[in-house]
């Protein structure tokens, strides 16, 4: 299932606040279009009705593939200063307090080992990484022009740049 809340936030550039749609976990089978928004940068992205500027929102996001069984968390980097946040794993990077069965059948077993990733752009390469390889294993082959357009790398770039100016939405 795929999550959605609706922040207040503010612009860092002009002030303006304004309601703003903060995703919180895709489920691109469930909601498919989602996962095109994502590669769009249309996920998560703050855009002012004031200043036209548009600004990544910080919160963490999970991303999640049923159909290939696999899910990364984005957390923001600050997260790793924290030392709550080592609590909701186990040593073995395993989701420590996950609420799941104790017993998961082994089609679900994934559900307890999240690929963890500190970056954005790690997240979509590792989308990227794992429809290629399921393409290149048998499965159903990625659209071309997401993976390989001038547009998306572009795009891939700009969110993978420093920005002082990134909006923090916390749960």
């Amino acid at each position: 299932m795929s999550k959605m809340t609706i922040h207040n936030l503010e612009c860092p550039h002009c002030g303006n606040k304004q309601e703003t749609n903060v995703w919180h976990s895709v489920n691109v089978k469930l909601d498919p279009e989602l996962k095109r928004k994502l590669f769009d940068a249309q996920i998560n992205m703050f855009s002012c009705e004031k200043c036209g500027k548009k600004t990544f929102i910080n919160a963490p996001l999970l991303y999640h593939d049923m159909t290939q069984q696999f899910f990364v968390q984005y957390y923001p980097p600050e997260s790793l200063d924290s030392p709550k946040f080592f609590l909701q794993f186990n040593p073995d990077g395993s989701l420590a307090n996950t609420g799941m069965p104790a017993a998961l059948p082994k089609s679900a077993a994934y559900l307890v080992r999240p690929h963890i990733v500190f970056g954005i752009d790690e997240m979509l390469r590792y989308v990227i990484f794992r429809d290629r390889l399921n393409a290149e294993t048998g499965g159903e082959r990625p659209h071309k022009t997401e993976l390989r357009s001038r547009p998306f790398w572009t795009r891939l770039k700009t969110l993978c740049r420093p920005n002082p100016s990134t909006i923090k939405a916390t749960p």
